[in-house]
């Protein structure tokens, strides 16, 4: 395939993808394109590094609470209704949602995975499915007697998800931990959400949350394969500790924010540490919507106002960590965008998700003019 005529950092240029990659990328001159790309940019696909997506269903459920009520009294009662159809349908709209505004790969923790792969495969996203864990992690007992049947491929990959320190027994939590050790799988898990969760681990195990997992060994079992949501009240100590062990760290800023969870998420002290940072969603249940360009502005702006410094966490930046560090050069994977703006300022201060114009996932046209 060829993409021709579509601005990239200033310049016009022709892409050629080959196999799911791109082969080249060259000044713009006159041939025979499969895409005319005229008056759009390009840019790497969006890596939204946590969601729920069957949550979709749950869109505008318990808005204006707090998250223990909010959970509490609204979610987890909801979901004891859901089925591996309803499953199918959120995760579907889910997909075609994200797709829609320039994500081509998102890393879920929910239940139902099989549901939730057939849902990834028609919609043709890339996804890491996390299988959700609570209390004891009885949700392991297929896993962990050689029945886990779900193997991952090109397009999908599987993680374990214990939700929380907070819903997950020590049990649980190491049974989590000794199951990723085994299959090679990352952990998925939320982290230091809220300040009730911080004061909550201090005055059960008498440590804050990240000190608690590296008691139980699980930072030295598992080290730079934990993935962990929000992370919002962390000590310089916990900083330190996620950055010894190359842990990755994804911002929500729109569900924090609507949750009154925080908002100082110390993004530069992590990558200072050696920690890695992503940026994500959360569901649309508690951010309302899966728009990963709303996102980088958020999380942008935030950056900028607590910290009372304009030039704190450009532009450019953001759109690195929103990708994972991804570029639109030779040998990087055909996971692509393009949307009607000039510049990366454009894209994360100037846009929404609703103008992205087209998405390519592995060379393969998703998404097109709505």
């Amino acid at each position: 395939m060829i993409l021709s005529n579509a601005l990239l950092n200033g310049q016009t240029v022709d892409i050629t993808i080959n196999n799911g990659l791109i082969e080249s990328v060259t000044p713009h001159s006159p041939c025979a394109a499969d895409i005319d790309a005229h008056g759009l940019a390009v840019f790497p696909g969006l890596c939204n590094m946590h969601s729920h997506a069957p949550m979709v269903l749950f869109r505008g459920l318990g808005d204006d609470q707090p998250l223990d009520r909010w959970l509490n009294d609204y979610i987890w009662p909801a979901e004891q209704g859901l089925t591996d159809e309803r499953i199918h349908e959120g995760t579907l709209q889910a997909c075609r949602e994200m797709l829609a505004s320039g994500t081509t790969a998102f890393n879920d923790m929910y239940f139902h995975l099989p549901a939730m792969a057939r849902a990834v495969e028609e919609t043709g996203i890339r996804a890491m499915l996390g299988l959700n864990v609570f209390g004891d992690g009885d949700e392991l007992a297929d896993v962990e007697n050689g029945k886990w049947c779900m193997e991952s491929t090109g397009q999908i990959r599987y993680s374990i998800a214990p939700h929380s320190i907070y819903t997950v027994s020590k049990k649980g939590l190491l049974r989590s931990a000794e199951a990723c050790q085994r299959l090679g799988l990352p952990m998925h898990i939320h982290m230091n959400e809220t300040r009730k969760e911080v004061d909550d681990c201090l005055r059960e195990h008498g440590c804050r949350p990240w000190e608690y997992l590296d008691r139980l060994g699980i930072l030295d079992m598992l080290g730079s394969n934990i993935i962990a949501a929000h992370c919002l009240h962390l000590s310089e100590h916990e900083i330190n500790l996620i950055g010894e062990h190359g842990i990755t760290c994804v911002h929500c800023p729109n569900s924090n924010l609507k949750l009154g969870s925080g908002y100082r998420f110390p993004l530069l002290e992590l990558l200072e540490a050696g920690a890695k940072v992503a940026l994500g969603t959360d569901g649309a249940a508690s951010s309302n919507n899966l728009d990963m360009v709303e996102a980088m502005k958020t999380a942008a702006l935030l950056q900028k106002g607590w910290r009372e410094d304009p030039t704190a966490v450009p532009a450019e930046q953001i759109l690195r960590i929103a990708t994972l560090g991804h570029t639109v050069a030779p040998g990087q994977p055909a996971c692509l965008f393009l949307a009607p703006v000039r510049s990366v300022g454009d894209l994360v201060y100037a846009t929404h998700g609703d103008q992205v114009a087209m998405t390519l996932v592995g060379g393969k046209v998703v998404y097109r003019n709505h």
